[in-house]
This record gives structure tokens, sequence and C-alpha cells, in this order.
């Protein structure tokens, strides 16, 4: 998987324990150790790229029967800053001065 497609796959990831944390009765309906493969539905050659990482990631588990989960993500929300009360300056502040 190259680099790029590795970057989505982290995203995708913290988005999906964000998502899984806020909806527990979701994921309940995932087994217990099983093997997650975040899929995106408006991308399917990084799609293909996480199932072919996920059968690599397969064949050297110490599980034999892992059981494996596709999860289809079908939108995501725009990212959006999580800063409040911002200012401008125009010089540093004290507390920032040595």
């Amino acid at each position: 998987m190259n680099e790029f497609y590795q970057a989505k796959s982290k995203e995708l990831f913290i988005e999906f324990t964000r998502y899984v944390i806020e909806h527990p009765d979701f994921a309940a309906l995932i087994p217990q150790d099983a093997q997650v493969v975040l899929l995106d539905h408006k991308d399917p050659t990084y799609s293909l790229q996480a199932i072919k990482a996920a059968q690599q990631a397969k064949q050297t588990d110490d599980e034999v029967n892992r059981p494996v989960v596709y999860i289809e993500v079908r939108e995501m929300a725009p990212i959006q800053s999580r800063l409040r009360k911002v200012e401008l300056l125009k010089s540093p502040p004290e507390y920032a001065v040595s």
C-alpha cells in the first residue's frame, strides 16, 4: 500500500474508532478480535489495496481462524476546526517571550 493510502487508512481508522465509541450498538456487531478492514465506497482503488493488505496480514496472523469484517465507509462529514475563541495578535504575548 503506497504512502497516500497508508495515510488514508490511518485517517479512516481514527474516524472509525471515534464512531464505535459513539455508537456502541454498532461496535457490538463486530466479533471479538476480528480483523477489521475499512473500505471507502467512493475509492475502489483504495478499497482493493485495503483488502489485499488484509489478506497478506491474515497469512502471518497468529490466530488461525480470526473473523474478518469489512466496514464500508459511504460518507464522511467534512473536516472542521475545533478551535474556539481565536485572536489575532500584532506581537507575541508576554507568556511566549523569554
